[in-house]
C-alpha cells in the first residue's frame, strides 16, 4: 500500500506541475503542497510536513519570462532557475541538512534541464524538462515522506 500511495503521489505531482505550468497555475501552486502533505499524512502525522507549505510562495513567484523572479534577477534564465531551485528546496532543511543538500542539488540540476516535447495530449505539450523537473521534486518528496515515518 505504501509502494501505491508514493507512486500515485509522485504522479500527481508531475502531473501537477505539468498541467500548472500550462493550462491552470493554480494547480502547480496550490496542488503540488496538497498532494505533498495529503501524502505525508496518509502515512502518519509529522511536523515537517508541514514544511511542504513552503513551496506555495515559491510557485507563486514562478521562474517565467514575466515571473517577479524574472524581474529581481534581471530576466537571466540559468540564474532564474538556480535561484527557484534553491528556493524550492528549502523545504528539506527541516528533514535535516543532509537531505537539504541533496534536494537543492538535485532540483538545480533538474531546472537546468532543457528538452523538448514527447508530443500532445488534451491540448498540453508532454514536456521533458517538466517532467524531470517534477519528477525530481516529486522524488525528493516521496523519499523524505517515507525515511521520516
Amino acid at each position: 500500500m505504501k509502494a501505491l500511495k508514493a507512486i500515485l503521489a509522485w504522479l500527481g505531482i508531475v502531473l501537477s506541475g505539468m498541467y500548472g505550468g500550462q493550462k491552470n497555475k493554480a494547480v502547480r501552486r496550490f496542488g503540488i503542497p496538497a498532494i505533498s502533505i495529503g501524502f505525508g499524512l496518509s502515512m502518519g502525522w509529522r511536523w515537517q510536513y508541514l514544511a511542504f507549505l513552503g513551496f506555495i510562495p515559491v510557485l507563486i513567484m514562478g521562474y517565467g519570462v514575466d515571473s517577479v523572479l524574472g524581474g529581481l534577477l534581471g530576466h537571466i534564465e540559468w540564474l532564474i532557475r538556480l535561484v527557484y531551485a534553491m528556493l524550492l528546496s528549502l523545504p528539506f532543511l527541516f528533514f535535516g541538512l543532509f537531505r537539504w543538500v541533496v534536494a537543492a542539488a538535485l532540483l538545480v540540476l533538474a531546472f537546468q534541464i532543457h528538452a523538448g516535447s514527447l508530443g500532445v495530449i488534451w491540448g498540453m505539450d508532454i514536456l521533458i524538462e517538466d517532467i524531470a523537473r517534477y519528477g525530481v521534486l516529486g522524488g525528493l518528496i516521496v523519499f523524505n515522506v517515507l525515511k521520516s515515518e
